[in-house]
């Protein structure tokens, strides 16, 4: 892990994983895992390497990282976007994908959204199917403002939530923040052309309590 993302209001630091030994990582904080969501972690930052799909990026100088504190799950609603922020690049609500020609000419000016969904008022539902390439694949249904989005699901922690409650997703979506993110560019075998998917990236249950 190499690179962080601040939030373009908070100025608060995501991490991006991006290739990295654990011996190294291990050098940066005790936890091999790495943080956990709402853990707060001072972390030393290096110069700016932002680029047109992800602009919050920076290096991170190599220094030790320090633990903090878990941030109030109270106050996580300060952080959530506002009701009509537009989605990461565009509101088309078919497609969970940008085509990399399309914010190559307009960059993005943020890579994360940050919102709260409810089971009832936002339709949301799990779709369990399988990727291109036959693995197992989580995607996140939900209704945001008047349209329906369909989102893989990459945050790993669905998978711990998923056995904390038997398997009821409709618990863990019941009332949950999720962060959506854009992934690196994506060259599919069976297309020519360049992508960045729209990913759910994070999943918080409102129910949580730390």
């Amino acid at each position: 892990m190499d690179t962080t993302n601040k939030h373009p209001r908070t100025g608060s630091a995501t991490a991006r994983s991006v290739s990295i030994l654990d011996v190294d990582f291990q050098k940066l904080i005790k936890d091999p895992l790495g943080p956990k969501l709402l853990d707060c972690v001072r972390i030393g930052f290096g110069e700016k390497c932002g680029d047109y799909c992800q602009p919050e990026n920076q290096y991170i100088n190599g220094s030790p990282w320090t633990s903090l504190h878990p941030f109030p799950h109270d106050r996580i609603p300060e952080l959530i976007d506002g009701p009509s922020t537009r989605f990461i690049g565009k509101d088309d609500q078919y497609s969970d994908y940008i085509p990399a020609k399309e914010i190559n000419t307009k960059p993005l000016k943020h890579s994360f959204n940050f919102i709260r969904i409810l089971r009832d008022s936002n339709k949301t539902e799990i779709i369990h199917t399988t990727s291109f390439r036959r693995n197992p694949q989580h995607r996140l249904r939900f209704e945001y403002e008047s349209k329906t989005y369909n989102f893989v699901i990459t945050d790993y922690v669905y998978e711990l939530l998923a056995n904390e409650s038997k398997n009821d997703d409709n618990k863990i979506f019941e009332d949950c923040y999720v962060t959506i993110g854009v992934g690196e560019i994506y060259r599919p075998e069976t297309r020519d052309v360049e992508l960045h998917y729209r990913l759910i990236v994070g999943i918080i249950p409102a129910f949580t309590q730390r």
